[in-house]
């Protein structure tokens, strides 16, 4: 056995290993550095909006002439198929950088495609469709009438919008918040909530609230326009515990009541503490 020719073979199966190796390696690089390239290019200026800035924050910006965050007008939504009208929700994305503010073009609307959306049969006094997402306005577009209205003039975070139909008239119900009540820098869903109602026959919006107590869920009374409406009620500051109430909403009269009456609540109170 000749074992200067294996060593040299070894040599050589041990160089060209290490060059595929080489290689390998580079390509790697390079493959990694390009998607890493191409994500960068996709998505250079922005942040997973989690809501509006806080009014602190936005009155620094503004008084520098800034901006943080920019409106976004998502698919059209077709809420009445009768009389066309579609709904266009309005969100928000947050910049990683702030950058100088600028204006809009007016003529956003006439480059939009619209996307007709279809339900099923009415069962009952009224059903539901849902929008997810959340949203800081929503534009009401009537193309037959060639009309565009805004819902909302303030700085408003919205959100589980709900087109409900009923044999008369048309609701759109949400919820919102309009102030950084959990002082977490942002307008979200997480701060004390309202419910809003709209009227697309009236073209009226409504707003339940409670002071600084928050809706946490609704439900239309059987055959009726009218709402229970529960509140998560703000009555522990450290959040240590989570009380809750159930009120009536009448929508003619635009009234808010308790439906448990006092006495009731005493007595029941009286019961799980055993006087």
């Amino acid at each position: 056995m000749n074992i200067e020719k294996i060593k040299n073979y070894n040599q050589k199966m041990l160089a060209i290993a290490s060059t595929l190796g080489a290689i390998l390696l580079l390509i790697g690089i390079i493959m990694i550095m390009s998607d890493f390239l191409r994500s960068c290019s996709r998505s250079p200026r922005y942040d997973n909006p989690g809501g509006l800035i806080a009014d602190d924050a936005i009155v620094n910006l503004n008084q520098e002439n800034l901006r943080k965050q920019i409106v976004s007008y998502e698919s059209p939504w077709l809420v009445d198929t009768l009389k066309s009208v579609y709904v266009i929700p309005v969100s928000v994305t947050t910049l990683k950088k702030p950058e100088e503010s600028a204006v809009f073009d007016e003529g956003l609307m006439s480059s939009m495609d619209l996307f007709p959306d279809f339900s099923n049969n009415k069962k009952g006094h009224y059903y539901k469709r849902y929008l997810k997402g959340n949203y800081t306005n929503l534009i009401l577009y009537y193309p037959l009438e060639n009309k565009v209205l805004s819902l909302f003039n303030e700085r408003i975070l919205i959100g589980n919008v709900q087109a409900c139909y009923f044999k008369d008239d048309i609701l759109l119900v949400f919820y919102s918040a309009e102030k950084d009540t959990n002082k977490d820098g942002v307008i979200d869903l997480d701060d004390v909530k309202s419910l809003c109602i709209y009227s697309l026959k009236a073209e009226t919006l409504k707003k339940i609230s409670d002071d600084e107590n928050s809706v946490v869920h609704y439900k239309f009374i059987e055959n009726t326009k009218d709402l229970l409406v529960e509140f998560s009620l703000n009555l522990n500051k450290d959040k240590q515990f989570s009380t809750n109430k159930i009120m009536k909403y009448s929508y003619n009269s635009q009234e808010l009541s308790d439906i448990i009456p006092q006495k009731i609540q005493m007595d029941i109170q009286k019961l799980v503490e055993g006087k």
